[in-house]
């Protein structure tokens, strides 16, 4: 059932660092750690038809291309096992628990030692390292290191070890480090294989550090039931931008000390920080503030609930560009249709904008199921 509701609004309303030198950046380069197995049989004794050793378990953190043939291996070069593959062509790609492949956090300019030690039947040289270096989830540069001087080779029954130097581009984050295996038909048919063990990746020389920004002080957050106003003072530096972090992950930036978080939940509870950045260098986040959105104020399907634009102030007057923030709104993907003095207007960025100053009547159609519909008015004074 459709409601008419006329507001005169004379009415009062409820008003998200990098390592230190040498330490290891790659999580199990040495090939301990292996997904379980379902039906838990797993063991020792290698090379019988029993259960309890099975060659062909996932490394937890390497994800392996399925073109690639491999299997582990108990001829390591230390602790229990290695990694066994064959030169038929394939990449393998270092991972996280959460399986992200560019987890290694570097710092730009900095030079790193990659390491890693092998053995082998192949008679030709193999195994191509590369590292996909990035800012954010934004690709910077691919290197790769094709040149048969960066290959290992002389393959031999005795490990040896291959050590190879890259520096950080300017501007980077993070660091995504993978192998692969050069396709080669004489080795590949004559059964020969390839045994990698240990991979190590550290930090032998620090990159040049521009002095970090001061981060913003006395952030505050302001609730409404599906947004949160942010505001903090200003840095004394300038030409810098803020970077907003909700719940410890980065989700806005602004050149502005103010910022209206979006799209949440009425009563939920949000944890905010902000960063100052200043070219590519970002300060420490700032102190933590936490804050839980207001809950609606009538039950979803109570007669007595009508959702409204808490923008609109007393007595009618709003803003030039008036944002349609919600209280009472229960389906935030309500179906809606807006006119302003009786001619069918779309929203941009989330705002209405009036062409002038003075008197404006804006009527707003919401349906957010077939029986929760309203029609409202507003008699408006914009200002």
């Amino acid at each position: 059932m459709k409601q008419l509701h006329i507001l005169a609004l004379a009415l009062a309303f409820a008003q998200a660092g990098t390592a230190q030198t040498h330490e290891e950046l790659v999580i199990d380069g040495g090939f301990e750690v292996y997904v379980k197995p379902q039906n838990g049989n797993e063991g020792s004794g290698e090379g019988g038809t029993a259960p309890s050793f099975d060659p062909y378990l996932k490394p937890q953190y390497w994800y392996f291309n399925s073109s690639l043939s491999r299997e582990r291996t108990k001829t390591a070069h230390s602790g229990n096992y290695a990694i066994r593959v064959f030169p038929n062509g394939g990449s393998f790609i270092a991972r996280d628990k959460d399986f992200n492949t560019h987890y290694i956090k570097v710092q730009p300019g900095a030079e790193y030692e990659l390491s890693y030690w092998y053995q082998g039947t192949v008679t030709k040289p193999n195994i191509l390292v590369y590292i996909d270096w990035y800012k954010g989830e934004q690709l910077i540069k691919k290197e790769e290191r094709k040149a048969q001087k960066d290959m290992a080779n002389g393959f031999t029954g005795t490990w040896k070890k291959k050590t190879l130097t890259f520096k950080a581009p300017a501007g980077v984050e993070s660091a995504a480090l993978g192998f692969y295996i050069l396709s080669v038909y004489e080795d590949a048919d004559a059964g020969r294989h390839i045994l990698i063990d240990d991979i190590s990746m550290v930090k032998t020389k620090e990159g040049v550090v521009p002095n970090k920004p001061e981060p913003p002080a006395n952030l505050h957050a302001t609730p409404q039931q599906r947004e949160i106003e942010l505001s903090w003072n200003a840095v004394a530096e300038t030409d810098v931008t803020y970077e907003i972090t909700i719940n410890g992950k980065a989700a806005a930036t602004t050149k502005a000390t103010k910022h209206v978080v979006t799209g949440l939940e009425p009563g939920k509870s949000y944890a905010f920080s902000v960063k100052t950045i200043k070219g590519s260098v970002a300060s420490d986040a700032s102190a933590t503030v936490s804050q839980t959105t207001m809950p609606l104020n009538f039950g979803v399907n109570d007669e007595d609930r009508i959702p409204y634009l808490y923008m609109v102030r007393e007595q009618g007057t709003a803003p030039r560009t008036l944002p349609l923030y919600y209280h009472d709104l229960a389906n935030p993907d309500a179906k809606m249709l807006y006119w302003v003095d009786g001619q069918p207007v779309t929203p941009t960025s989330g705002a209405i904008t009036f062409g002038s100053k003075g008197e404006h009547t804006l009527r707003i159609e919401i349906e957010e199921t077939p029986t929760r519909k309203w029609e409202i008015e507003y008699k408006l004074n914009v200002d």
